[in-house]
């Protein structure tokens, strides 16, 4: 009958074979099997989400799109989820659920400044009512030619005496 035979030699093969490694080694490898017992060990920095540095540099990023206005807090409130929204229509992508993630910080420092800010219009036509300085403009939409008012004739000035 194998008994308990079992369990020491593969006791043994275990030992010999960490025996053998780098202390540091040994440690790394036991690290990466330690169950997490009570918060003790922390979860990989890939999977966390909305701890308050990843909103702090993700308000920091939204701020410098021109998508945030709010305090730079640490806290994931309303302002901060309307202005990740505000980015994903900007940026055409599907609006989810608002996680602050490492992904979403990179995504957002990817983008230029004033990401959010909308276009401005380049020319000002038809914008105002009677074109610059009241004037109406001649090749404007619409404008007819000759349509621009002669300045007034003003008298002529005295003569300089001398």
């Amino acid at each position: 009958m194998h008994g308990g035979g079992g369990w020491s030699v593969g006791s043994a093969a275990i030992a010999i074979s960490l025996w053998m490694l780098p202390a540091d080694a040994v440690v790394a490898e036991l690290a990466q099997h330690v169950p997490v017992v009570g918060g003790a060990a922390e979860a990989p920095a890939v999977l966390r989400a909305n701890s308050p540095e990843q909103i702090r540099k993700a308000q920091t990023e939204l701020r410098r799109l021109d998508c945030f206005n709010g305090r730079i807090d640490g806290k994931l409130g309303d302002q901060t989820r309307q202005a990740v929204k505000k980015f994903w229509a900007s940026a055409k992508q599907p609006v989810v659920e608002v996680n602050i993630t490492d992904e979403l910080i990179s995504n957002l420092a990817e983008r230029g400044d004033n990401f959010c800010r909308p276009p401005r219009r380049f020319f000002g036509f038809g914008g105002r009512p009677g074109g610059i300085l009241g004037l109406p403009l001649p090749f404007a939409p619409g404008a007819r030619p000759g349509s621009i008012p002669a300045p007034a004739a003003q008298p002529p000035s005295p003569p300089a005496v001398q």
